[in-house]
């Protein structure tokens, strides 16, 4: 009875096949947790050669993918049949639709930067490079080169129509909630590094006007941070928030 149970739930599953989207699940759980193959053969009991085979080609039994599964402590149906990559629904309407908002977004901030004076006013090359550097180097330390990858890759998804709930897109959420985070601690430590340099050489400051301008300059990058984390991450974190709440409420 037990062989007749595991042969009909590997020939429903396919888990003896060479499946590449197979193959893709206990990487990034493994990646996610911070193993490598070493650490997790150790955990499930099995040998390197096994784990390399799996994560190569998706070809195991079903007693490799329950001791994988229970290493990872993940359900195993949830180790074979998610992949890696969200399904999202792409249609040229939708993608034209959110270009349409990012450049209305980008346009209305234009607007006031064009009724605020002068558009040199409100450049700084350096401001934006630290704020990129610092976000991005945060990420890599938080969650690894895998993670950072994932954030810039995910970026498209501002685009999508319809992105499917599962645990890459609570990830990836939850990547781009850090990042919105970093952004604004960057444009903090600037700000405060700023403000400390200026009224350390108030004495060397040679006019009232000339103080006031390197404020503005302190101030840019916290409107570059409210810039990016306002319309990039925010809207991109409600997406991705969305489609799980979505899949909480739909009924079975």
């Amino acid at each position: 009875m037990h062989g007749t149970s595991v042969a009909l739930y590997k020939a429903q599953t396919g888990c003896c096949k060479n499946n590449p989207e197979n193959s893709i699940r206990p990487r990034y759980f493994r990646k996610e947790n911070g193993w490598s193959q070493d650490v997790l053969a150790k955990a499930s009991g099995l040998s390197l050669r096994t784990i390399q085979r799996l994560e190569k080609d998706g070809n195991a039994s079903s007693e490799t993918l329950l001791s994988v599964a229970a290493a990872l402590n993940k359900p195993q149906n949830e180790l074979l049949h998610i992949s890696e990559q969200i399904e999202t629904l792409w249609k040229w309407r939708s993608i034209m639709q959110n270009v349409i908002a990012l450049i209305v977004i980008i346009g209305a901030i234009g607007m006031l930067f064009v009724l605020g004076g002068e558009l040199g006013m409100f450049a700084d090359h350096y401001s934006a490079l630290f704020l990129t550097l610092f976000t991005y180097a945060c990420t890599v330390v938080a969650f690894g080169p895998h993670g950072f990858i994932k954030s810039i890759t995910g970026l498209k998804y501002l685009f999508s129509e319809n992105v499917p709930a599962s645990s890459y897109t609570i990830h990836l959420a939850y990547i781009y909630k850090k990042q919105l985070v970093f952004n604004y601690a960057g444009s903090f430590i600037a700000f405060i590094t700023g403000a400390i340099a200026i009224l350390s050489n108030q004495v060397s400051i040679e006019s009232l006007a000339a103080f006031n301008t390197a404020w503005a300059v302190c101030i840019l990058i916290v409107l570059y941070a409210a810039i990016v984390a306002e319309g990039v991450f925010r809207p991109l974190i409600a997406k991705l928030d969305a489609t799980q709440l979505i899949a909480e409420i739909k009924p079975n």
